[in-house]
């Protein structure tokens, strides 16, 4: 009698495990078609023209300074601690010019 219960028990199992990643695989699908029909389609820019744009992005060692600071200053997760580092840079900078 157990023996049975057990077998039913353990086919049903099988059958929702089934069922269960045959709806996840279906689901997968369906959301795969609906990105390639939805997507907008990109040019990429020729290797010339970005090799153009990218020449005419000219900073100076000051900039790229300034921009390190404000990366520091964001990833800090304390405001405190951010405005310390804050002044920190600033003053940096204006010392070195």
């Amino acid at each position: 009698m157990n023996a049975e219960i057990i077998g039913q028990s353990l086919q049903i199992t099988l059958i929702g495990m089934l069922i269960l990643f045959a709806s996840l695989f279906v689901l997968w699908g369906v959301m795969e078609i609906l990105v390639r029909l939805v997507k907008d389609p990109k040019e990429e820019p020729e290797a010339p023209e970005l090799e153009d744009a990218l020449a005419a992005v000219v900073v100076d060692e000051g900039e790229l300074k300034m921009r390190a600071a404000a990366a520091a200053v964001a990833s800090v997760q304390n405001y405190d601690l951010k405005m310390k580092a804050a002044a920190a840079a600033a003053s940096y900078i204006r010392i070195k010019k």
